[in-house]
């Protein structure tokens, strides 16, 4: 145990999955051709000098966005509005170029990752994707689940070099919801080390977590007691609370959207009261920050209050449903607002992140960045560095 003997455990660490190299030999056959397209229009992007990128940047082959327009520049070029509700192109910035923190591959070899999380103090790596959840971008849906299907293999088999350490979150294809539920049946019956379902905070059409239509998905998960993980992710498909008001400025994208995506899907959830549906169904929130939580909660309660005509479905008060075991948070090393939240909201829903090995992630010091604000109590540490992340990833048992 890397903390004074004590579990740690990354709730929210990744792996950077690249479409053309990683899911070699894994796509259905069906889809063979079209993969060789993607592949081909790839090789045509890196070979012309651009860095890979699918989606977020000027030259993505999927879908380009406009952003890194600075503040207080007026642009008269380059913005294209994309008519009825269409996809924004955006230019700069991104995670594209991103490379691993450690000098190390830790996105194929497991075993140059362990390496990685000894030097940080770290027991368990909870891997999420990094743009496959963005494969909504693709026009064809059956395309959209088949490259899902060679992640999962991927990442299954990734995991199983290393199973005590290692485990992954899985996708959905959110415009099918039914071959997701498959999907989430075929892969939670078979790898344990699949300990979560990743939903966006908003999904593809504009849908918020409280549509019936995910009912079938939350159904499963709670059959299968697993949980829900719902991670933001910024200026990429789909796109998130505000993306396409900020006029491709990156200073406010990166800034507000985590905050706005994490208020919608909180409010989306408790207010349309999936958690009194689903009375055992546990969702996470990840990636979105944590100080806005105390403002965010009294603006919802507030307008339960005033008009609860709009809230149907929740019976449950919001702070009830935080304190029920069933609501978790992901936290920011070094975020001020912590304190406070920590406060309002007690100990027991903060799950440590890293963001691993994304550009920006504390590594190798996340774990001393996450404990070291004098007002955090000795419990309230080992709680957040692992003790309730095992009470939400529940398939996940103390390493020996």
């Amino acid at each position: 145990m890397s903390w004074n003997g004590h579990l740690v455990l990354d709730a929210d660490s990744h792996v950077y999955e690249r479409a053309d190299v990683t899911y070699q030999d894994l796509v259905d056959p069906e889809y063979a051709d079209q993969y060789a397209l993607l592949c081909k229009a790839i090789k045509q992007q890196t070979d012309g000098g651009k860095h890979y990128a699918l989606f977020e940047t000027r030259d993505a082959v999927v879908e380009p966005f406009i952003g890194g327009l600075p503040l207080g520049v007026h642009e008269t070029f380059g913005l294209t509005e994309q008519g009825g509700g269409g996809s924004p192109r955006v230019e700069g910035g991104g995670e594209a170029s991103a490379s691993p923190v450690p000098p190390l591959d830790v996105n194929t070899n497991p075993r140059a990752r362990a390496e990685a999380m000894d030097l940080a103090g770290i027991d368990v790596n909870v891997i999420f994707p990094t743009h496959a959840s963005s494969y909504c971008a693709f026009r064809d849906i059956g395309f959209e689940t088949a490259l899902h299907r060679a992640y999962h293999r991927y990442v299954s088999s990734y995991c199983a070099q290393v199973p005590d350490r290692m485990k992954w979150i899985m996708l959905v294809n959110t415009r099918d919801v039914r071959t997701a539920v498959d999907e989430v049946t075929y892969w939670g019956e078979r790898d344990n080390n699949m300990v979560g379902v990743y939903l966006p905070p908003m999904a593809d059409g504009r849908k918020h977590l409280d549509s019936p239509d995910f009912h079938p998905l939350y159904q499963r998960a709670q059959d299968l007691d697993v949980p829900m993980v719902v991670h933001i992710g910024v200026a990429r498909p789909p796109y998130m609370p505000g993306t396409m008001d900020l006029d491709g400025r990156s200073f406010l994208i990166r800034a507000l959207t985590p905050g706005w995506a994490g208020m919608a899907a909180m409010g989306s959830l408790i207010g349309g009261g999936v958690f009194d549906l689903f009375p055992t169904l546990r969702i996470g929130l990840f990636e979105t920050h944590a100080g806005w939580m105390p403002f965010a909660v009294e603006q919802f309660e507030n307008g339960a209050r005033r008009a609860a005509s709009q809230v149907p479905h929740m019976r449950t008060p919001m702070r009830e449903v935080i304190a029920s075991g069933r609501y978790f948070h992901g936290i920011e090393t070094g975020e001020e607002g912590l304190r406070l939240a920590m406060e309002e909201f007690g100990e027991d829903i903060w799950l440590f992140t890293t963001d691993f090995p994304h550009r920006g992630s504390p590594w190798p010091n996340g774990v001393q960045e996450a404990i070291e604000p004098a007002w955090m109590t000795e419990n309230a540490k080992r709680k957040m560095l692992g003790e309730n992340a095992l009470r939400f990833y529940t398939r996940i048992k103390r390493p020996s």
